[in-house]
């Protein structure tokens, strides 16, 4: 098994000094997340998040994202980024997702980009469940709900 792209669950990442989160994955940054100044450039932190977000989806049973014929359509309606500290080519991370708060077709979801012992950037996203013809809201699956309760010890609304 390749220590890259693995997916991660609470114990992995408490075994690597990582608490609060119940998933993730780790990773290395790739010469082209770079920019001219030879650090990760904005943007690759958004696509990370988004690898995390639809990884976590597949994962809860939010999405499968295709491989179902039953998938709401899920769209990002706001999100945001803190950028802590740079990181640079080759360096190993783990990025984190989590649902803070959950409604019944709507949510909440934290990120954090973690290295060499420290959040290096941390964001946050409100995430819209639609019917797949965007006209109308979709409830979240049950199965879904329940286990992101369970799991990420999101707020309810």
């Amino acid at each position: 098994m390749s220590e890259f792209l693995n997916q991660l669950d609470t114990p992995d990442l408490e075994a690597m000094g990582i608490h609060g989160w119940p998933y993730g994955y780790s990773d290395q940054v790739r010469f082209h997340e770079l920019d001219p100044l030879n650090h990760v450039n904005n943007a690759s932190y958004l696509s990370w998040f988004e690898n995390v977000r639809i990884r976590y989806f597949q994962y809860y049973g939010l999405s499968s994202y295709g491989q179902g014929d039953d998938d709401p359509q899920i769209v990002v309606r706001q999100q945001s980024v803190d950028y802590l500290a740079p990181m640079f080519q080759d360096e190993r991370y783990v990025v984190t997702a989590r649902t803070r708060l959950l409604k019944t077709s709507s949510l909440i979801m934290d990120y954090a980009v973690h290295s060499g012992g420290a959040v290096r950037a941390s964001g946050s996203a409100v995430l819209v469940s639609l019917e797949q013809d965007g006209t109308a809201r979709r409830p979240h699956k049950d199965a879904a709900i329940k286990r992101i309760l369970a799991t990420d010890g999101a707020e309810r609304a």
